[in-house]
């Protein structure tokens, strides 16, 4: 992750951006989103979101077919990479763990934020969610 002086310039990147970026299935766009992300530097980072974080996860696993390990990896990349800044880095760190302990990311990156903001609890009807990451499940009594 890019580290920010007080004179950065952070450029907001959609999703659309990224993706063309990664998996280069459309070559004008991916000359385009490459010549854009290639320029980044640390003093003028792109800025990423935690929805885009989600929206590239469940892309690559449903449109592109990639295994969740794969998916992982490709968001550990981005954040790893110093030309990026991302709306709370820590909580997608945080994320990226629980995600590869066996949680879904966009619910890791649910559980995260909720721990950052004190939450004490998160209900859900997702089975899987509440047994990976300890949310209680609503069911009827």
């Amino acid at each position: 992750m890019a580290v920010l002086g007080l004179d950065a310039r952070l450029t907001g990147i959609d999703t659309n951006v990224l993706l063309r970026y990664l998996v280069r299935d459309d070559e004008p766009q991916y000359a385009l989103a490459a010549r854009f992300v290639e320029a980044l530097t640390p003093a003028a980072p792109g800025f990423v979101t935690q929805v885009t974080l989600a929206e590239i996860a469940w892309v690559l696993s449903r449109r592109y077919r990639f295994e969740k390990h794969e998916c992982l990896a490709v968001i550990r990349s981005l954040v790893e990479t110093e030309v990026l800044e991302f709306e709370d880095g820590e909580t997608v760190v945080r994320a990226l763990t629980l995600a590869e302990e066996g949680a879904d990311f966009a619910d890791a990156l649910i559980h995260a934020s909720s721990e950052v903001f004190g939450v004490d609890e998160t209900v859900t009807f997702d089975r899987h969610a509440a047994e990976a990451l300890g949310w209680r499940l609503l069911s009827p009594a």
